[in-house]
Order: structure tokens, then C-alpha cells, then sequence
């Protein structure tokens, strides 16, 4: 069988997409060596370090790469629905798209995508139009064509029956990603106080964790907020805030905050940190924060996150909070600060495995046949 994949997401490298996109793909690479896989990859730009295509074409993948332009793919393809992908690539059997643009296929082509969640049509507010619009036309395409669709959560999976109905259940199929290997837990070593001096982190402090974008829907303001009250308790005083991931969009909360609340020196943004440094951050973290509003989906460190959306199906309740209820992540906060708390890592590491991902995808795309 030949597979056409849509991996031009990984422009986006560090994010969750990128991630998602380039652990499945390479696992797939890994463990499949019956079927011909065909990458179609389009931008400008290539990001520092980006080795994602040269790895996956080291397993086998053939590269199809392109320098369109993102409002020119979206011009062909959300709108006006022309230039099949297989003009670029050659005839596939399965074409597995984008969470963001759905190409033209030929007659016979079989269509599969992933939807990683509906925060675009539940929260609007966080998105900006353009955004949702692409979002919408996908998923509106992704039924006429009657495609397969990968959902990466329970949570999604029942947000996609709810607000669009016309989906066939079992056209909606639940593969949770995995763990990368590199997140295993990681001592505190030379190899921690070298990464942690590269961004700027005093090697001896304490710290909590933020890993991701900085947008209204991940709750920073609010998690400044909390962290506040937190260090006005004499045990965490000298507690610092890391924030680690690029600048979204509407952000300008965020750091109105931190001025008004004069904790410039107590919260540090990192900006981008590389993939292979994120487990010696997460490992150093007295705790990991992420109080998101909404996710479609650490290692080796105590997390609190909000009891919401699929963050419930990755994670103990011990962890979960009502992110309503600034009282509560404040003492939940304090508890896990102050208490041994057990972490089933394997557990975690056993339900989030790649292969088991990739394994999964293969049975589905197979049935298509």
C-alpha cells in the first residue's frame, strides 16, 4: 500500500502538531516496512535545528518538499478546492491529512485525518477568525469525502458527536499519542545544571513549570496569579516561575501581569526550548503547571492541571483542580509542594506509547482497504 502523509506541520517544531506529527510518522517508519510512505512537506521557511525530515527520510520516508506558500495551499485547497495532492506526490491509496487543510484527491483515494480538538468552534474566543474558518472548512470536507477520523482523546471524540452529529461513530477512532523516549525521568546531574544555565535558570532554585504557547486558552494569567499568593507563603518565597514555549497571540495579558503584580524578576520566559532539553526542565520542577481551559490531549515530575477536557484521561486525580477556583489550585498547589506524591510514570508511559499509536493507525488505515 502506498500512504500519503501531510507532514508540513512540522514547520511548527516544539509544538504539540509537530510533535504528534513527527513521533507517528517515525514510529510508522520504524515498525512498517511493507508499505511505501510519501511525505508531502510545503514551506518557506525551515525552523533552527530541524532535522525532521532528514531523519525521516533516513527510515525510509519518501520526501516530497515544497516551497508554496501557507495562503497559496489554502487558497488551492480550504477554498477553492483544486490541485489534488497527488499532482505533487503521486497516486497514493491512503492520504493521511493535516489537522488544517484537507487536499483534493484523486477518484479512489482514500481520505484520513486527525482531529486533535475542537477548541476553535467551543472557544472561539481564543482563536482568531481566519483560524477557525480553515478549521471549519477541513472538518466540513473531512464529511462530504467521508473520511476516516483520529481523535486523540475520548473527550474529543464525544465533543466531535455532539457538535457534529452527521460523523459516523465508528468513522471516529480514538489513538492516543505517545511519550517520547526522551522523556524519561532525568537526574539532576552536570547534563541539568548545563541545560539549565543555557536558559538562564540559577542552577540551585526552585521552580515551577510552564511548557507550551503562550495564548489566552493555556490560563498564564491566571497561573501568575496564583503563583503570587503562592510565594507570599514563607516556604515557597523563593520560588521562581519558568515559562517555557513561544509567544501565541494575544498574550499582552500575560505580561501586563507580571508588571502589575512587579514579579519580572520572579517569572522568566525561556522562549523556545528544544525537545531534547524539555526532560531535564520538566525532571528539574518542583512542579509542572498547566491550568489549560481546554486540551484535545512530564516526566518524572508532580503536574497540576485542570480537571477538564481529555486532561482527565492522562493524568491521576491527585493532580487534577478545578481551575474555577483560585483557592483551590492554591492549596492543591501548596499540597503537592509540601508531599511526597507517588506518580505511576509507568502506567502513564504504557497507556502513551508510540508503537502502540502507530500499531493502531496501521489496523485502521488497513480496514480503509
Amino acid at each position: 500500500m502506498i500512504i500519503g502523509v501531510d507532514v508540513t506541520m512540522l514547520v511548527y517544531a516544539g509544538s504539540g502538531v509537530a510533535n504528534y506529527t513527527f513521533n507517528l510518522v517515525k514510529t510508522l517508519l520504524e515498525i512498517d516496512k511493507k508499505n511505501e510512505y510519501r511525505l508531502f512537506y510545503s514551506s518557506f521557511r525551515r525552523p533552527k535545528n530541524f532535522y525532521y525530515l532528514d531523519e525521516l527520510k533516513k527510515l525510509g520516508g519518501k520526501i516530497f518538499a515544497f516551497r508554496f506558500p501557507p495562503s497559496l495551499l489554502q487558497l488551492w485547497w480550504s477554498k477553492l478546492d483544486i490541485v489534488p495532492v497527488e499532482w505533487l506526490i503521486g497516486k497514493v491509496d491512503v492520504y493521511f491529512s493535516s489537522d488544517f487543510l484537507r487536499p483534493p484527491l484523486f477518484p479512489g483515494t482514500k481520505g484520513m485525518t486527525t482531529v486533535h480538538d475542537l477548541t476553535w468552534k467551543i472557544y472561539p474566543e481564543y482563536h482568531e477568525q481566519r483560524i477557525i474558518d480553515a478549521h471549519a472548512t477541513k472538518l466540513k470536507k473531512t464529511i462530504k469525502y467521508n473520511d476516516a477520523v483520529l481523535v486523540d482523546s475520548i473527550s474529543t471524540k464525544n465533543d466531535l458527536s455532539k457538535y457534529y452529529p452527521e460523523i459516523e461513530k465508528p468513522k471516529i477512532q480514538v489513538v492516543y499519542p505517545g511519550i517520547g523516549e526522551q522523556f524519561k525521568s532525568k537526574t539532576k546531574d552536570q547534563r541539568s545544571n548545563t541545560i539549565l544555565k543555557k536558559y538562564k535558570i540559577d542552577i540551585d532554585s526552585q521552580f515551577l513549570l510552564y511548557v507550551g504557547a503562550i495564548e489566552p486558552r493555556k490560563n498564564l494569567v491566571l497561573s501568575i496569579k496564583v503563583f503570587n499568593e503562592l510565594i507570599k507563603d514563607g516556604r515557597f518565597a523563593g520560588f521562581k516561575f519558568i515559562i517555557a514555549g513561544r509567544a501565541g497571540w494575544k498574550n499582552e495579558d500575560v505580561f501586563k501581569t507580571i508588571k502589575k503584580l512587579g514579579l519580572e524578576e520572579k517569572v522568566i520566559f525561556t522562549g523556545f526550548v528544544e525537545d531534547e532539553d524539555l526532560p531535564y526542565l520538566y525532571s528539574t520542577a518542583s512542579l509542572t503547571v498547566y491550568l489549560s481551559s481546554y486540551e484535545g490531549f512530564a516526566c518524572g515530575t508532580k503536574v497540576i492541571v485542570g480537571n477538564n477536557s481529555s486532561l482527565k484521561e492522562t493524568i491521576d486525580p491527585e493532580f487534577l483542580v478545578d481551575i474555577s477556583d483560585k483557592k483551590k489550585i492554591l492549596e492543591k498547589m501548596k499540597y503537592l509542594l509540601s508531599n511526597k506524591v507517588k506518580i505511576n510514570t509507568k502506567e502513564v508511559q504504557d497507556k502513551f506509547n508510540w508503537k502502540n499509536s502507530a500499531q493502531q493507525f496501521l489496523k485502521i488505515i488497513t480496514a480503509l482497504r
